[in-house]
């Protein structure tokens, strides 16, 4: 029986031990297991353990394929979520053959191989070889060739000629698990990447949070969401993407700095009107001023996120905007105040920036009452305004 077969047979023995007793732990669950399969290793046991409680997370990231499918948890948690892994692969549309360095769950995998005609993926170990293959196989995947082997060295004795695409996904934790944070200890590392002149459209997958610089004009940094959050950041090449540009996957909708002048909105003199937050996107851009600009807002200040206008601007998927119900400088018992007299409950929110108080103990001194059906609840900005916290009681617009 190949090594697959033995994994399925322990997850359907794991389902059913979990459908019989479902207070189980998952130690209590291996000990059964290596009672019932005396001949599964530690290290299948442990996979589908990993793989079942997995999987209804995997749905929600991968797609209903999932239900079925093999991962580890760090597999899982590096693996892009559908819709980003199927915008990505829309830059590669029509070419004829892409090469993939790090084949992970195979998601990015799939989805390249949906919009060209072959793929061949690099996968430096074995078990995630065979477990991409197996995923690939249940979407229906059939032009993808999976290498086993290091990247450099197999990448070496590749004909390079032969790929007109090239994407990578580095791994970004050591074999321990810890993640790293430097460019230089992704495996394959990013300077490596960035040396290879393969094909005509190339994208790197990196952290959101790594601050890259590009080595020329030919490289744009691309950073892709959903719901709230900046989940991805891109390095691509031989794109037309401008470059610090975003993209919120869910709602197809994407931004770009212009090449115009710096911003001259100056910091507002009061507090009034609408108070705006930009989408985790464009702070990460690092052109929210050009951003609010646009829009005629104006930023508190360099350091703070939020910005005010005295119209509300127009509705958009990577703006938040609130009316401004009251606004003044920060005493607990002021907010506590102001709070009592809208009869705002607990499930009123928090938010701040460049403000070091903390928003627990606020909260705590608030002492909010609980939410019921109906009851009015908003939104508490602190920040520093003009040397000192600062607080905005705010309305959210369309809430």
């Amino acid at each position: 029986m190949d090594y697959i077969e033995d994994l399925k047979k322990a997850i359907a023995s794991i389902a059913a031990l979990h459908l019989s007793e479902p207070n189980l732990d998952q130690a209590a669950i291996v000990l059964r297991l290596r009672k019932q399969l005396p001949e599964l290793g530690r290290e299948i046991v442990a996979l589908a353990i990993d793989t079942y409680f997995s999987r209804s997370a995997a749905v929600s990231k991968l797609g209903p394929w999932a239900t079925h499918g093999f991962f580890s948890p760090e597999l899982l948690e590096q693996a892009s979520r559908q819709a980003i892994s199927r915008y990505r692969a829309e830059l590669y549309r029509g070419l004829n053959h892409v090469l993939e360095l790090g084949t992970g769950t195979g998601a990015d995998t799939a989805a390249l191989a949906r919009v060209v005609n072959r793929v061949t993926s690099i996968e430096v170990d074995p078990i995630r070889a065979k477990l991409a293959c197996e995923n690939l196989r249940l979407q229906g995947i059939d032009n993808v060739t999976v290498m086993v082997g290091d990247v450099v060295e197999t990448v070496a004795n590749l004909d390079r000629s032969e790929y007109d695409g090239l994407f990578a996904d580095p791994a970004r934790r050591t074999r321990d698990g810890s993640r790293v944070r430097q460019s230089h200890e992704y495996s394959p590392p990013l300077d490596f990447l960035l040396g290879l002149a393969i094909g005509r459209v190339r994208a790197f997958k990196v952290s959101p949070g790594l601050f890259f610089e590009p080595p020329t004009n030919e490289w744009r940094r691309h950073f892709i969401g959903v719901g709230d959050e900046c989940l991805e950041q891109t390095l691509l090449y031989g794109t037309a993407i401008p470059d610090s540009s975003v993209h919120l996957a869910d709602c197809m909708v994407t931004w770009a700095p212009s090449d115009t002048a710096a911003p001259t909105l100056a910091s507002p003199t009061t507090i009034a009107g609408y108070i705006s937050e930009a989408h985790a996107l464009i702070n990460r851009s690092q052109y929210l001023a050009e951003f609010f600009e646009e829009r005629g807002i104006a930023p508190i200040a360099p350091d703070v996120a939020y910005g005010v206008s005295p119209t509300a601007p127009s509705p958009m998927p990577l703006l938040k905007t609130f009316r401004i119900i009251d606004s003044f400088p920060f005493t607990a018992a002021r907010v506590r105040n102001a709070l009592v007299s809208l009869k705002w409950t607990n499930r009123t929110e928090l938010k701040k920036r460049n403000c070091s108080l903390d928003l627990d103990a606020v909260r705590a001194s608030l002492k909010l009452p609980p939410h019921t059906h109906k009851a009015p609840f908003g939104t508490v900005f602190l920040f520093t305004w003009r040397g000192s916290h600062y607080v905005v009681l705010g309305e959210r617009l369309g809430q």
